[in-house]
């Protein structure tokens, strides 16, 4: 039994009608002790990622608590496992959803296979690790923190739900997909995460499947929370991966999109790296993903400035090949009786793809 202390403010149920027997999900926005932990403790080891300084009085009572702890030997043993095994980023994320409290320490949830972890914990002594992290949750008082900061954590879930989640639509998933959600969507905001969002997954024993958009916190000068419309082409990023990156776990898809793959990664190598990509296999997901928030927008009569800001700040990224692939994929949506769910359309993206390449190739011919 899951003991991990966690404040739920608002549950918003949303109901699916797009396709059949598609059952209603039930959305929770909540704080998670565990997210707020690993995420402090890795602002005390120094993670880039996870000092954004966004969170305002969170930050100034996050830091008189725990920076006199920086020395501590779980903090120096975090650093040394960015050094060594590159956990940073969403691994630390990863970490955080499988943690839970049981007989006075920290253990890992059971969950249906042995290799959901984020591999970058593959080679880390898992209880030399969790017996670190109990040692700092109780020498710092961290529990008594987390409490005291109760109404600060509603606060900003209340904002969330208002201004994001009133304006999510949920249905659009079904509808665009075609295949129901066999996931549990939930989202927990990291109060220490600053500009950060991850999208993960967890799956215990005998439940369903867990997809969590881990969004960041960051408010203005008087404290309050800056969530607003703007934010919500983050929480539909992160729920698109439930759909689309299993189709890349298709031996036939993925040996077909290789080759194209890896070009695509070899010609953005430092800019997919800067933002952590780096492998060919995330590049395509990631690019699909953002190329179907696109699709959400003007499914959602997003207005022409609104698109074409998303637009740029995919080429920004260098992600120069979406505004290809949002055209392939709006054939798609007008094709539906040719093409009844993505998985089925996934071949002609397998196409866009390695056309684009050879294409962008031939361009680079003198």
């Amino acid at each position: 039994m899951r003991h991990t202390f966690i404040l739920k403010y608002l549950i918003i149920i949303i109901s699916f009608f797009m396709i059949g027997n598609l059952k209603a999900q039930t959305i929770e926005v909540e704080v998670n002790e565990n997210v707020e932990l690993m995420s402090i403790l890795s602002r005390m080891a120094g993670f880039p990622e996870y000092s954004m300084d966004m969170g305002g009085q969170y930050i100034t009572d996050m830091d008189s608590c725990f920076r006199k702890h920086r020395s501590h030997p779980t903090v120096s043993y975090m650093k040394d496992l960015r050094k060594k095994h590159g956990i940073s980023f969403d691994a630390v994320m990863d970490m955080a959803i499988r943690l839970q409290r049981k007989n006075n320490g920290f253990q890992l949830i059971e969950e249906e296979k042995d290799d959901l972890l984020d591999k970058r914990w593959e080679k880390v002594d898992k209880g030399e690790f969790l017996s670190l992290l109990e040692r700092f949750y109780q020498d710092t008082g961290f529990h008594t923190f987390f409490i005291d900061h109760a109404s600060l954590y509603q606060e900003g879930i209340k904002a969330y739900e208002e201004k994001v989640m009133n304006g999510f639509n949920q249905n659009w998933y079904a509808k665009f997909y075609g295949k129901e959600a066999q996931e549990k969507f939930g989202v927990i905001i990291g109060f220490c995460n600053g500009g950060g969002n991850y999208g993960i997954d967890r799956h215990r024993k005998g439940k369903t499947k867990e997809v969590y958009a881990v969004v960041g916190y960051y408010v203005n000068k008087e404290g309050i929370p800056q969530y607003n419309a703007d934010y919500l082409p983050t929480l539909i990023d992160e729920f698109n991966h439930s759909f689309i990156n299993y189709l890349l776990d298709i031996e036939e898809n993925r040996l077909a999109m290789k080759e194209a793959g890896e070009t695509l990664l070899a010609s953005s190598l430092w800019a997919m790296s800067k933002q952590a990509y780096s492998n060919w296999v995330t590049v395509v997901n990631e690019s699909l993903v953002r190329a179907a928030v696109i699709c959400y927008m003007l499914d959602n009569g997003y207005s022409k400035e609104a698109v074409r800001k998303e637009m740029n700040e995919q080429l920004q990224r260098n992600f120069r090949w979406v505004p290809g692939l949002v055209r392939t994929l709006r054939k798609y949506e007008q094709d539906r009786h040719l093409y009844p769910n993505l998985e089925s359309f996934y071949p002609q993206i397998i196409r866009f793809f390695h056309e684009y390449v050879e294409k962008e190739q031939k361009e680079l011919d003198v």
